[in-house]
């Protein structure tokens, strides 16, 4: 143990660039926009299979997040992203990760942000309302205001408090790159194995593969490797995405409105759930039919699929419109 603690000694030459620190964390970001993308197109284009992923896709995707950094923890003391930028855990005494390390660092990898988009999506739909004036003086509406406020506060001192550590980092006043991993009493160094980690792909492609290398830790080898090049295309459509000029009008396809159906008909000029003249138009972006705000809003929350068509939604995806 001490022989290995040695060659993880925290010196300047094995200590992180600010900015791998940094690319790293917005590689684990990526991951939950990604999945979202594949859960809607799926939940959207197949509902009566994968509807399902709408309503529990936080849920879908922190068990399948859990799976892949418990995997990355217990064989590379290090999450998915940090592995990728060739990096790994450390404790402050310069020792191997053991199971307490491994479970606080896969709770505040998974179970925390889990819990924070949840409250987030919570934050957004209360400041639609606050928005539409639907928030009043009851005693509801006063918990859901201190709520926003508790919340913005904290993100504020939060960031504030995060770019501290950053500089006192860069300055080599402390050894934790932010002040989750000095509360779970972890670090990152270099990984100075990371180059075997290879092995599979260069033996493959060599001509040299033997039978004995085809067992459980190869092709475990193998399905990190392809999740890596797969980390590696999300970066670039990422960059790719943020770099795109903006288009003119006269670049977008014209595409044709879809043919009215015997149901909107039905509700022409009314609320297909109160069917009354809207209160506060809002219509919903998966299946275009026009609510009262407080109606559909309600309904979202309850069942997560439109009312009419019975597409799957969150009020997240509802929008107000200006009708005179």
């Amino acid at each position: 143990m001490a022989e290995n603690a040695a060659n993880f000694t925290f010196t300047p030459q094995n200590r992180p660039s600010i900015l791998e620190v940094i690319a790293q964390q917005s590689l684990n970001n990526t991951l939950h926009p990604a999945f979202q993308k594949i859960a809607l197109f799926l939940s959207t284009n197949v509902p009566y299979k994968f509807g399902w992923l709408n309503k529990y896709f936080e849920e879908t995707f922190a068990i399948l997040n859990g799976l892949l950094q418990y995997h990355y923890l217990t064989y590379y003391d290090a999450s998915f992203s940090e592995n990728f930028y060739g990096l790994k855990r450390l404790t402050s005494s310069n020792e191997t990760l053991n199971k307490k390390h491994r479970e606080l660092s896969l709770i505040f990898l998974v179970g925390l942000p889990y819990f924070k988009r949840k409250l987030e999506e919570k934050i957004t739909v209360i400041r639609i309302e606050q928005a539409e004036g639907a928030l009043k003086s009851d005693l509801e509406s006063i918990m859901k205001k201190f709520l926003l406020f508790t919340h913005s506060t904290f993100e504020f001192v939060w960031g504030v408090f995060l770019i501290h550590n950053y500089i006192k980092y860069m300055a080599q006043s402390t050894e934790y790159q932010t002040p989750i991993y000095q509360l779970i009493d972890t670090k990152l160094v270099y990984d100075r194995n990371v180059e075997d980690q290879s092995g599979f792909w260069t033996s493959l492609f060599k001509g040299s593969l033997s039978l004995s290398q085809i067992n459980f830790g190869i092709i475990r080898n193998g399905i990190s490797t392809t999740l890596e090049v797969g980390a590696f295309f999300l970066q670039f459509l990422q960059v790719w995405n943020s770099q795109k000029s903006n288009y003119n009008m006269t670049d977008l396809p014209n595409v044709p409105a879809p043919m009215l159906d015997n149901k909107a008909k039905k509700y022409e000029g009314k609320c297909p759930l109160c069917l009354k003249s809207w209160t506060i138009p809002t219509v919903l972006q998966v299946s275009g039919y026009i609510f009262c705000f407080r109606c559909i809003l309600r309904h979202l929350n309850e069942h997560q699929k439109c009312p009419v068509t019975s597409l799957p939604a969150k009020p997240l995806d509802i929008v107000r419109l200006y009708i005179n």
